[in-house]
């Protein structure tokens, strides 16, 4: 059974550059946010990239979530409809956070194109 692993506040920030120049599809932006969860809080800083088709938008997004206590995790996802929901794979070289190292994870949410701000919850 899947257990919340933290909620996600992303805002876009125009300007910003991205995390990385390999992404898989189109370079949509970068911006910076926040998680908080029950094992896992800190800020965070991500980019997008994406493939969008006719029915559907193939997402990508990278980010790296930096702990209160200085642990960098980065992780990568994609998802294969215009459902805001991804699968996450977590990487870390920090021993406090090894439970993390190699797990697989979801979010999912919602985008408001609007304002530019995302919300989502992440599942271990």
């Amino acid at each position: 059974m899947l257990e919340p692993l933290f909620d996600a506040e992303l805002d876009y920030q125009p300007g910003m550059p991205p995390l990385t120049s390999k992404g898989d599809g189109a370079l949509v932006g970068s911006g910076d946010g926040a998680v908080r969860g029950p094992k896992l809080t800190g800020t965070l800083e991500w980019t997008l990239f994406e493939q969008a088709g006719s029915t559907m938008c193939a997402m990508a997004p990278v980010a790296t979530i930096t702990t209160g206590d200085g642990a960098r995790i980065r992780f990568e996802g994609s998802d294969p409809t215009w459902r805001v929901a991804a699968t996450l794979c977590f990487t870390t070289d920090d021993s406090r956070y090894s439970w993390l190292d190699g797990a697989l994870a979801l979010w999912e949410g919602e985008f408001n194109e609007v304002t530019h701000h995302a919300r989502y919850t992440a599942f271990i």
